[in-house]
């Protein structure tokens, strides 16, 4: 049996879509955790005690909406990491233009795989024709000639 979805989706009964303004959206754990290291930074700057970092630390870890965060770090000043989103790409071309961290890191270790394999196969070939584990042409070396 399938299962049925009865809330109502965006833009039906002839009303259209509005995003909700950034207050009142939830933040995840990347939020969370930017915001907990931008207190490290405040305290180590000397702008909060350790009783302060640790009580808004518990807000902040407790948090679960951008206007939440921004209440916490309100007298701090300036964004330390401000929270930008990637562009949607527009067209087919463009979708491959978007590079994150993740695909960079990927690349790099495909990379290194890559390199290490040929070093198993040089160091390899380095060892076996320097010892004549390869065929060399002329009568064979067993059994031994008297």
């Amino acid at each position: 049996m399938a299962m049925r979805y009865y809330a109502p989706f965006p833009g039906q009964d002839g009303e259209p879509y509005k995003p909700m303004p950034r207050h009142v959206l939830r933040v995840g754990d990347a939020e969370r955790d930017e915001a907990a290291a931008d207190l490290g930074e405040h305290y180590v700057a000397g702008r909060l005690n350790l009783e302060e970092l640790r009580e808004r630390l518990g807000e902040v870890l407790a948090a679960k909406t951008h206007g939440q965060l921004s209440k916490i770090m309100a007298d701090l000043p300036g964004q330390a990491r401000p929270v930008t989103a990637q562009p949607e790409p527009t067209s087919r071309a463009d979708e491959g233009k978007f590079e994150t961290s993740s695909d960079r890191a990927g690349r790099y270790a495909a990379l290194a795989l890559l390199i290490l394999a040929m070093m198993i196969w040089l160091f390899t070939a380095l060892v076996f024709t320097r010892h004549g584990y390869y065929y060399h042409p002329g009568p064979p070396p067993w059994p031994p000639a008297h």
